[in-house]
Formats: C-alpha cells, sequence, structure tokens
C-alpha cells in the first residue's frame, strides 16, 4: 500500500472541505426556507411574489379571495398559503381534459352495459 503525498493529502482534505461547504450552505438554505414560511409577510411581499399591484391584493383581500389575517388594521400573509392559493388556479391542459372524457364517457357505457 501506498502512502499518498503531502499535496495529494491536502487537495483531498480541500475536495472534503468542499462538500462539506455545499452541504452546510444547503442546510442552511433550508432552514432559511422553512422559517420564511413561518414569518408573515407584508402586502409588499406578496406583491414581489405574485407580480399582482398591492391595488389588486387589497381588492383580493377585500372580497376575500386570497388567504390573508388582519390584526390591528394591518395585513399579514404566509408564502406557503399564497403558493398553495395560486397552484389552485392550475389549468388543464388539453391531453388532461381529453383524459378526463375519455374516462367520463368509458365509465358511463360501462353503467349502460
Amino acid at each position: 500500500m501506498e502512502v499518498p503525498s503531502f499535496t495529494q493529502t491536502q487537495l483531498d482534505v480541500a475536495e472534503i472541505k468542499n462538500g462539506y461547504l455545499k452541504i452546510l450552505d444547503q442546510l442552511q438554505q433550508k432552514i432559511k426556507t422553512s422559517t420564511d414560511d413561518k414569518d408573515p409577510k407584508s402586502i409588499d411581499d406578496i406583491a414581489k411574489l405574485t407580480g399582482y399591484t398591492k391595488k389588486t391584493l387589497y381588492g383580493y383581500c377585500q372580497k376575500n379571495t386570497i388567504p390573508h389575517y388582519k390584526k390591528n388594521g394591518r395585513l399579514f400573509f404566509f408564502k406557503s398559503e399564497i403558493v398553495a392559493w395560486i397552484q389552485q388556479g392550475k389549468q388543464k391542459t388539453i391531453n388532461e381534459i381529453e383524459s378526463e372524457n375519455d374516462e367520463f364517457f368509458d365509465a358511463k357505457n360501462k353503467r349502460l352495459k
């Protein structure tokens, strides 16, 4: 068994250190993201997230269309709820609609037989 050179050992340690730093960075991002979802957001933050104007967001709040909280006259939002609200508006693709139609008519034909 050959003993690695000092230079090779240094390179190996540097590679391990870089891997460790990448993992540490990913963990910190994950912690920041999970903490971010628990912190209430302002209407300005939600305007940046959604691309809607503040006026539009106020209108959605007034109509109770968008999930929000009101405390002492101020509006608060949670990012996870806003993302879920956006996802509720998913439009089906033509393939999804055709597939649903096929399933519906197949089921209907089975009942008629």
